[in-house]
């Protein structure tokens, strides 16, 4: 491509016009207006919308910041590009989009595929390769425009529920560039966070809801919370968070204090694929209910059992829903690619076909943590 054809993402980004009403009076706007959230929607009629979300401007006063709502700024074109583009001709105001801390796709817009998008925001020298992804379970832009409990800027909020995920290990952060390394990789498929808005909540709040599954570009599938926590399982990525186990004698809930799996695929002689899963975890009890005329070693032996089967049933329920999809997230083809190269040769081309039928061999191992200290509530 000719330079002069070549056009910075942000060097349009960087004049677009703030064009939001009763936002900011025009006095108020600083030379720079950081952008804090990018929501990507399909608009019909081969159209996008973009959504963008603004941080405060630099010379209002802290209390101001406090209080004021998020600056939002929308606009619809037939691409990204162009949709930057006329905003650059439209006002001298420049827009700087090396803050951004999300960028979510409304999941019409990520099931039509999202490469082109991403590779936008990739090429640009100065935006973060690091930014999250997500998929919005409606559009972006109500994601975007959902006023947040917490902060005046619902993207600042998104961040801090990414963070939070550790302590439930049920959702992961997928940044822009791990994401779209696996997509040119070819062979493993790559997840984003689901979000949502709960508007069962008062007020409606912002909520992960699991993981979108991708296949090429283009998102196929979703994963709940549980199947979300079998892929963590696998992916050797539980940190923290809780197991809940229900057996005849009454019910418990685990803390995980720590937990390390494995994943070591491999094509047998016969041509069959073996895929041992292996999950370690060490949990401890943190609330307990029933288990009467029980002794603590018989109690102990009843909850990891229950957490054993437990965890086994998440890992095998979204190894499962991946292979309905046809969707290897795990990256077991790369690995065979990687230990076995001739191999993977062989079967490479019918990936999609054999990885649907691979019958996975889970095994988990449960150690309850401080036992001598049950105690029943």
């Amino acid at each position: 491509m000719k330079r002069g054809k070549c056009f910075s993402l942000v060097a349009v980004a960087m004049a677009v016009c703030l064009l939001f009403s009763g936002c900011m009076d025009s006095k108020e706007l600083t030379e720079i207006i950081p952008v804090v959230g990018v929501g990507i929607d399909d608009a019909g009629d081969n159209l996008t919308k973009l959504t963008l979300q603004l941080g405060h401007v630099g010379n209002s006063s802290e209390k101001d910041k406090a209080k004021s709502e998020a600056l939002i700024y929308e606009k619809t074109g037939k691409n990204l590009f162009n949709i930057f583009r006329d905003c650059a001709r439209e006002s001298s105001h420049k827009l700087f989009i090396g803050h951004n801390q999300c960028l979510i796709f409304g999941k019409e817009t990520a099931s039509k595929g999202i490469k082109d998008q991403l590779d936008l925001f990739l090429r640009d020298h100065e935006g973060r390769i690091d930014v999250s992804i997500l998929v919005s379970d409606s559009t972006a832009n109500e994601i975007l425009t959902t006023k947040s409990e917490m902060s005046p800027m619902s993207a600042l909020d998104i961040t801090q529920l990414l963070k939070n995920q550790q302590a439930t290990s049920e959702s992961i952060d997928v940044d822009l560039l791990e994401f779209f390394s696996k997509l040119e990789g070819k062979t493993t498929c790559p997840v984003a966070s689901l979000i949502k808005v709960d508007k069962q909540s008062s007020p409606p709040r912002l909520e992960l809801s699991g993981l979108a599954v991708f296949k090429d570009d283009k998102m196929v599938g979703e994963l709940d919370k549980d199947k979300s926590r079998g892929y963590l399982w696998t992916m050797n990525k539980v940190e923290s968070g809780t197991v809940d186990v229900e057996t005849e004698s009454g019910r418990a809930s685990l803390e995980i204090c720590s937990s390390s799996s494995s994943l070591n695929p491999s094509v047998q002689e016969d041509g069959t694929i073996s895929v041992p899963i292996t999950v370690k975890t060490e949990l401890r009890v943190r609330e307990l209910v029933g288990f009467e005329n029980q002794d603590t070693a018989a109690i102990e032996k009843e909850l990891q059992a229950a957490a054993i089967e437990r965890i086994k049933g998440r890992v095998l329920s979204c190894f499962q829903a991946t292979q309905a999809y046809q969707a290897d997230i795990y990256g077991i083809g790369t690995l065979i690619s990687q230990t076995q190269p001739n191999k993977w040769k062989d079967i490479q081309e019918n990936w999609d076909q054999l990885y649907s039928q691979i019958k996975p061999e889970i095994k988990a191992e449960v150690t309850i943590k401080d036992s001598g200290k049950i105690l029943r509530s």
